[in-house]
């Protein structure tokens, strides 16, 4: 899920700028927009984000927060006037405009904390079933999986008692439980929008503009979790399990955007904008670590002393393929150049079109058949996105506020907490505008919800961890007029 993100303009209505015009965001909404400049301006934002999050496991809730400085937006825009440039009634082009942007689309710093007891099942139990699957010895499991890891840290066991390759936890076979559960996943990184823009004003009636675009991708989750025995002291097996996970995703994806905007009258606006699809060429590089300590005398089946472990997984690099939806944004705007105005973007998107393939070519290559056929099943071909926002004018101050709703990507009863990932965003904006610069400042505060699972058993029921997030982000713009 992606949402706008450009100059504290945009932010203070809730990027809601698909029929306004003469805003950077427009390159990233509907490039057609960018013609109603008729000044040559450079553009610079920072913004302060902070990120609370209420995370609940096992019922048990803790919070925490994290905080971020970025730069949402940098741009250049050059004017061309044209040969209607002067004319009060013009009959030709009035201008063009070339312009370079990059705007941040998503902020992905966050920082989740849970601490819970648990009766009914052990991430141990995970690890065993996961070796059972492989239906192979020890020896020819992969050097970089889980089962790896857990059995050279001794905390699953051969299954003695089956006539095919079977593994159990430590704990034993269907084992009581009693542990608790701790840990953190930190996660943090950006998608940057960067566009190239080329716009044309049609007697200050018909707009339209073109906008390639490369997106660049940099996500990274260091996750920890922690596992510790609370049985009494005279059962001796695993004491403490920890298992750390690294992941890191960088790449660059590419697509055009295409718009045009008609104004019929002085007060309304009209806009159309498809947003092609985006072809990202992704780089996953991936470490797993268990450690495991264990009850001083504990022995496995054979007799033998289980020794404390640290096993870890040489860095694994993949190399994939995404193909994110296309978009189309309609738009409508109420416009008084001495008022104000009022602005409502819909935005459409199929996000089952979406997906993966290996760029691999050998015949080992991964197929992501079952990955694809679940984005066909999960998630939503008819998703709407909704942002409404407005502006007052008094003499050179402006006043905004807005509103924007981002519902789910997954279809109706595909994941547990659906209502709650919706993402609702609420802005308040001011702004000082003279002949030679323009000042603004936002606060955006956006409330939503996600999920994950900390690992699954077929056998017991399914523990999830859910975030629930409420982010502030206070951005301040500049815009210099550079005629």
């Amino acid at each position: 899920m992606q949402v706008p993100g450009s100059t504290a303009r945009s932010y203070g209505v809730a990027g809601a700028f698909g029929s306004i015009g003469a805003d950077p965001s427009c390159a990233g909404i509907n490039p057609a927009g960018l013609a109603r400049y008729r000044t040559s301006n450079f553009f610079l934002s920072t913004g302060f984000y902070t990120a609370r999050n209420k995370a609940n496991y096992l019922s048990t809730s803790i919070s925490d927060s994290k905080f971020n400085f970025n730069l949402p937006n940098l741009g250049f825009i050059a004017n061309i006037r044209g040969e209607d440039y002067e004319s009060k009634k013009p009959q030709g082009f009035v201008n063009f405009v070339f312009g370079f942007n990059v705007n941040r689309l998503n902020n992905f710093h966050k920082r989740s904390i849970f601490d819970a007891n648990n009766s009914s099942s052990s991430i141990t139990e995970n690890w065993a079933e996961r070796a059972t699957e492989t239906g192979t010895i020890p020896d020819n499991f992969s050097k970089y999986s889980l089962e790896h890891l857990a059995y050279r840290a001794w905390v699953i066991d051969k299954d003695t008692s089956s006539p095919t390759p079977a593994y159990v936890s430590a704990y034993g076979k269907n084992p009581t439980v009693n542990v608790n559960q701790s840990g953190s996943i930190l996660t943090r990184g950006a998608l940057n929008d960067y566009n190239f823009s080329f716009a044309g004003n049609y007697r200050h009636i018909i707009l339209v503009g073109i906008s390639l675009g490369a997106k660049s991708v940099r996500y990274i989750e260091n996750n920890s979790f922690i596992e510790e025995d609370k049985k009494v002291s005279s059962v001796r097996d695993i004491k403490k399990v920890t298992f750390e996970q690294y992941l890191r995703t960088g790449g660059m994806g590419f697509n055009a955007k295409i718009g045009v905007n008609a104004a019929p009258t002085e007060y309304l606006r009209l806009g159309y904008a498809f947003h092609s699809p985006t072809v990202f060429n992704l780089t996953d590089s991936y470490s797993y670590t268990i450690m495991s300590e264990f009850d001083f005398g504990a022995i496995d089946q054979f007799g033998d002393v289980r020794p404390n472990t640290n096993a870890s997984t040489d860095a694994t690099i993949y190399k994939y393929k995404i193909t994110t939806p296309a978009r189309h944004v309609f738009s409508v705007g109420l416009v008084n150049k001495e008022i104000g105005f009022l602005s409502l973007d819909i935005e459409t998107v199929n996000y089952s079109s979406a997906n993966i393939i290996s760029k691999d070519r050998g015949a080992d290559a991964y197929s992501f058949t079952n990955e694809n056929l679940n984005i066909k099943k999960t998630l939503n071909p008819t998703a709407v996105n909704f942002r409404l926002g407005g502006e007052a004018i008094y003499e050179q101050y402006r006043f905004r506020a807005g509103y924007a709703r981002y519902p789910s990507p997954y279809k109706e009863g595909a994941v547990p907490v659906l209502k709650d990932l919706v993402n609702n965003i609420y802005s308040l904006g001011f702004g000082i505008k003279t002949k030679s610069y323009a000042f603004d400042v936002a606060y955006v505060n956006s409330g939503y919800a996600d999920y994950s699972v900390p690992y699954t058993l077929k056998t017991k029921t399914t523990t999830y961890l859910t975030n629930n997030v409420r982010s502030s982000n206070i951005v301040l713009s500049m815009g210099i007029s550079l005629d």
